[in-house]
This record gives C-alpha cells, structure tokens and sequence, in this order.
C-alpha cells in the first residue's frame, strides 16, 4: 500500500517539477523598444504618405482648373512636382523603416535566445540608449551656423554689440 502512493506521488512530483522549468517566450522580440520604434515609424510613414496623396489628387484638380495663360499655371505644376516629389521621398523612408524593422526581428530574437541563456535581462537598455542617440543625431540639423554655436558657447560675436547681462540679485 505504501509503495503504490510513492509510485502515484512520484509522477505527480516529476509532472510539478517538469512544469516550474522557465522557458524562452517565442513573442519576446516584440517587446524590443527598437522594434517598435522602427515599427512606429514606418506606420507614421505610410499615413504621411497617404495625406500627401491626398494632397496631390487636390493640386492635380486645382491644374486642371486653371486658367492658360493667367500665370498660374506654373504655380500650379510646381506645386504638383513638389508633392510627387515628397511623396517618393515619403514611400523611400517608410520602406526603409519596413526593411529596418524586418531586419531589426531578426537581431532581437538572437539577442533574446542569447539574453536568456545567461540569463541577463532583456531588452538591453543600453542599446535602446545608444540606438536614441543616433537617432538624435540622425536627426539633427545638418548646417553649421556659426552664430548660433557662439551663441550657445555664450561667446560675444565679433562685429556685433554684446548683449548687456542681466544684473543678478
């Protein structure tokens, strides 16, 4: 009678034991902070892509209406190239971010397979931290004013009257 309750409690214990294991969640990859940025991104691509064609169809109806040789017709073709110009430029970037997402899937679940056999925490913050600061810059303004930068270094700009200081109290 005893050996059948440890032979009945015996699977029972291996079956509990068996079920506390921690395993790897396969949809981990979608909590990566860069994932969902890129994805973020591509999404306000394509709605920026769309309001442009909109815009276009508008500019298109409004070339059709004018009148030859008023001068505004001109007018009219510019801003029809400007915006199918804007949005090739628009399609570019929102399929640059599909493709940056697609690959950045791939990175996460190896960087997640990885994290998870040493057992390091994941996402890594401090790859979400370096991949800000590029964006950053990535965004940043591309011309060099050099007022501006005098400014900010709080340097008086020579040919120009210093600005009087504030009297601090």
């Amino acid at each position: 009678m005893k050996m059948h309750k440890y032979i009945l409690i015996l699977p029972l214990f291996i079956l509990f034991m068996s079920g506390c294991e921690k395993k790897a969640d396969p949809t981990a990859y979608q909590k990566d902070p860069i994932l969902m940025d890129l994805n973020t991104k591509a999404e306000t691509m394509a709605k920026a892509v769309e309001a442009a064609q909109k815009e276009l169809e508008g500019f298109k109806k409004e070339l059709a209406e004018v009148k030859p040789q008023t001068g505004q017709i001109k007018f009219a073709q510019k801003r029809v190239f400007d915006t199918e110009a804007k949005i090739i430029k628009l399609e570019q970037e929102k399929r640059y971010y599909r493709v940056a997402a697609d690959s950045r899937v791939k990175i996460a679940k190896e960087k997640y397979k990885i994290a998870f056999k040493e057992g390091k925490p994941w996402p890594d913050m401090d790859e979400f931290e370096t991949y800000q600061t590029l964006e950053r810059l990535r965004n940043a303004k591309r011309s060099w004013d050099v007022k501006e930068r005098f400014k900010e270094a709080g340097i008086d700009i020579p040919g120009e009257e210093p600005k009087a200081k504030k009297p601090e109290h």
